[in-house]
This record gives structure tokens, sequence and C-alpha cells, in this order.
């Protein structure tokens, strides 16, 4: 074996740069493993009416599961517990990072586009993989299509409504009041008081179940104010820190759940209408008011408007860098839900707890004895099958690289959970299946199948035996292909591994393992 001629050639060090990549990538993300690897955090949440059967059950699973693929968790586990709990395992303990995947487990994920009192376009209308965004550090944009029927029945609702505002809800409350101070409510904003109350009340009807809002000027007043609520067991108060706990108390007893929010939140934001001169609320979080576009008097003549619509908003924050951070975030996490679509049910979270996982290491540890035992057991039968030791060495040295490869790349990038170890599993075993199969045209015995062809010979046996190896892989790939994206992100880890150790073998590995076989039989 020329060893000089083996390292200049192109194929091996093809393999040698692809694994110095893939060790980098290690060097600068590390490897991520998943929670049956190094435990995790456990959100339990409880529905607040439980499923009524398995379907609606495994629906809400669905749902959750896809928002946080879309949210970018590169794995998740979401399990039902009975009818009325679910728990949602995630591999990350950070504390910011469980806030925000808190977030979008929080919000139930329904969207409405409300045009004077009406809804004009419901998040059943969305299809799901339209959704894409845009950020600057001045704001941020959602767009999305809409079905055929929705932008239908949103030309219907819009007609004649030409520059009225557009107010785009998530989550809107449905039966719930707002009680607020002057300063929480309006703040600095120069638009005159009376005008803004005017404008609130107009973004806060929806047919029948407007919204009401209180001013706390006087907690005597206010309750006198709520004594004519019509109470349910479901009735909201969303409150903020002008209302203290003796106040919270009184509203619990009167029969109302208290939600409270945060002051930024509370706060509405006005603009003037450019067209008609009215003041108009543009945005308020405490009622999931994102943002109330005009309605171009072009769209509201008649007809079906297009099925292309946005969502904006202003980004939030002191600095360049950091509104363009919230505006991320914020992008982030309505993509998120939307895709999700709407639950339903309300939902409570329960306290965050910690997920040991005491069997991790002992399982990493015997999955590396396993895989060194299974490389060694591999040369040994090769050693007996062809009698040739030297072709040992490349097998196993190439199983060994592209394990490296895969795992490098899986868990620098991505997470490997479970089924990313099986896949990569499987992947090693068709790659040591491709090199029995090169060897076995060449070597027999330890002698040359082919010694009477020579070189030429030699080369038309590897060609054949790649054409074998090239086809084994397709087929692979196709079959991994509808479980790649079938959403099921049990599996997804899984075909993951599987086609990239199929492209990997192909175009890497295979050929350099050829170049080690062609140098082996060519200096007999």
């Amino acid at each position: 074996m020329s060893y000089t001629k083996l390292i200049n050639d192109r194929r091996v060090r093809m393999l040698a740069l692809v694994l110095l990549v893939a060790l980098a990538i290690v060097a600068i993300r590390g490897i991520h493993f998943g929670i049956e690897f190094e435990g995790g955090t456990r959100i339990p949440i409880t529905l607040e009416r439980p499923a009524a059967d398995s379907e609606e059950m495994a629906s809400i699973i669905d749902i959750i599961k896809t928002r946080a693929t879309k949210f970018g968790l590169t794995q998740v586990v979401v399990r039902g517990v009975g009818a009325s709990e679910i728990y949602v395992e995630v591999p990350q303990s950070d504390q910011a990072l469980v806030e925000e995947i808190e977030e979008i487990l929080r919000e139930v994920g329904r969207f409405e586009g409300i045009v004077d009192g009406r809804v004009a376009i419901s998040g059943d209308e969305i299809l799901r993989n339209s959704i894409t965004s845009h950020v600057t550090d001045r704001g941020w944009t959602v767009s999305f299509t809409v079905t055929s029927a929705g932008a239908k029945k949103f030309g219907q609702v819009v007609y004649g409504k030409g520059n009225y505002p557009l107010y785009m809800f998530l989550d809107r409350p449905e039966d719930a009041v707002v009680i607020a101070s002057r300063d929480e409510l309006f703040g600095e904003s120069a638009i005159l008081e009376e005008e803004s109350i005017a404008a609130i009340e107009d973004a806060l009807v929806k047919g029948d179940s407007e919204l009401w809002l209180i001013l706390l000027d006087d907690w005597g007043a206010a309750k006198a104010e709520l004594s004519a609520y019509e109470i349910t067991n479901k009735s909201k108060a969303i409150v903020s820190g002008a209302v203290d706990e003796e106040m919270r108390a009184e509203l619990e007893e009167m029969g109302f759940i208290v939600v409270r929010k945060d002051e930024e939140k509370m706060r509405a934001r006005f603009t003037t209408n450019s067209e008609t001169g009215e003041t108009m609320v543009t945005s308020w979080e405490a009622v999931g008011l994102l943002s109330a576009p005009l309605l171009n008097p072009s769209i509201t003549q008649g007809g079906t408007p297009g099925l292309q619509y946005q969502i904006t908003g202003a980004a939030q924050g002191a600095t360049a860098q950091e509104r363009r951070e919230n505006a991320e975030k914020e992008t982030k996490m309505l993509k998120s839900v939307l895709s999700g679509g709407e639950l339903p049910t309300d939902i409570i979270l329960g306290s965050v707890t910690t997920i040991p996982a005491p069997l991790g290491a002992e399982f990493l540890r015997y999955s590396i004895i396993g895989a060194v035992g299974a490389l060694v057991a591999i040369a040994l039968l090769i050693i007996i099958r062809y009698r040739e030791p030297r072709l040992a060495v490349p097998v196993m040295a190439v199983s060994a690289i592209e394990i490296t490869i895969l795992v490098s790349i899986i868990g620098g990038l991505g997470t490997i959970d479970l089924s990313a170890m099986a896949g990569i599993i499987a992947a090693v075993g068709v790659s040591v299946d491709a090199q029995i199969v090169m060897s076995d045209e060449l070597l027999k015995k330890g002698k040359l199948a082919v010694a009477s062809e020579g070189e030429a010979g030699a080369k038309m046996k590897l060609d054949r035996a790649f054409y074998i190896v090239m086809m084994n892989a397709v087929l692979v790939t196709v079959a991994m292909v509808p479980l790649l994206f079938s959403g099921l992100i049990e599996i997804m880890g899984f075909a993951t591994a599987h086609i990239l150790g199929a492209l990997l073998g192909v175009f890497i590995s295979r050929p350099a393992y050829g170049a080690f076989v062609e140098s082996i039989f060519l200096e007999k």
C-alpha cells in the first residue's frame, strides 16, 4: 500500500476535510444530547376542559408539538396524562429559554381579524405553511396566506368599510373586564383621553361579546360598575399593578378569575386615522391586539380580495440591537402559535420542574462500548471471510470517521435524542454493508477475484459495486423522506440521521473506502 499516494488521493482528502468541518462544529457549538441522555425541563399543562376523547387529546398534543418545532426546538416530548394533563419536556434548563417556551405554550392560538365588530378572518383560514416574517430594528412583519373561502368571507365582511381599522387579535378574551388606572392605560399619550377611551371601546366590540373597560379612579365606584356584570365561572378580570392584593381578593370573591398583566402590556398604543382624523388603537397586549392596519378602499368595493395578509408591529427597546432582538422574539412566538393552530380549550401552566437523567451517562457509555465492540466484531469477520487483515483497518477507520461526522453534525446543529441515535446506528450499519459489498467484488479468501483482469478489471468491479451502493442509498433516502416531512418529532430525528448518513456515504465515505481498497488491490 502506497501511503503517500493514498494521502494525496482526492477522495481521502475530501473525507478528511468533512471530518475537520464536523469537528469544528463541535468545537464551536458543542454536542447537544436529548432528554434521555442529559435530562431537561418539564412544563406541566392542565386543560381547562378535559379532552372529550383520545382524538381530541392527540390533536392538542400535535398542536403543541408543531408550535415547539416552529419555535426552533430540536427535541420536545409531549405526552398526555389522563384526559386533562399534558407534560411538555424539553432538553433545556436555561431560565430565559424556558420562559419563552412557556410563552408559546400559554397562548390558546385563537387568531381573529375584526372589522366594525365583525370577524373578517380567523385562524382556521390561515394556511399553516405560508407563514413568514421580516424583522428590522424598527419593526416586524408576519405574513400569511388564507384559503380562498377565507378571502371570500373577508371580502363580504369588509364591503363598504374603506379606511376602517382591521383589529388583529391573538387570544382576545371572550368574557372579561379590563381594570386599569389612567396612567397605566394612557401613559404619556398626547391624544385626548375622551378620544382614547372611545377608540378603546370601539376596538373591544365583537358581536355580542364586548369587553368592558373600567378605569380605576375609585375602587368603590369600580365595584359598583362591576356589580352590573354578569359573572360566569369563566369570567376574567384583567388587571395590573394598580390593583393591589386586597382588591384582587375582592374580585375573586365576586367570582372573577384574576389575570395579572405587566404594566407595559397594559398600556394601549394610539394613533390618528390618516384618512378620517379619528383616534384609533393600534396595539394593546393586555387583550391580545397585535395591530390595526387600515383597510384600503380598493378592497372594500366588492369582489374577492387577495390571499396575502400581514400583521405588523413596532420594535420595542432602547437600542437598535435590543429592538431587533425583541422583534425577532415577537415574530418567533407569533409564527409558532399561528403555525400550530388553535387549541380547543384554554390551558393552565403548572410549576416547572427539572428532569434528571440518572441513566443517561450509563446509556452513553454503553452505547460507545457497543459501537466499539461492533466495529471490532466486524473487523474480525472481515479477516475470517477475506483473510486479508489489511482490509479490516479501512473498514474500521471509515466507519469510525462516519460515526464521528454524524454525531458532530447532528449533535452540533441539532439534538441527539433516541430517534437520532437509532438513525446514526442504522446509517453506520448501511455503511458497513456497503463496504462489504465493495470488498466482496474484489477479494475472496485472500485471493484476487479479478487477478487476471488487472487494474482496469478492478476499477470495473468497483464501479459496479459503487452502482449497487448508490442505488441502495437512493432507496434509503426515498424511503425516509415521508418520515422526514411527517411532522412527527419522534421519528424525524431517525429520518434525518438516516438520510444524512446515506448522503455522506455516497458522496464522501464510500469513495474514500474505494481508494483504500484500490490501494490494497494494486499492491497485490
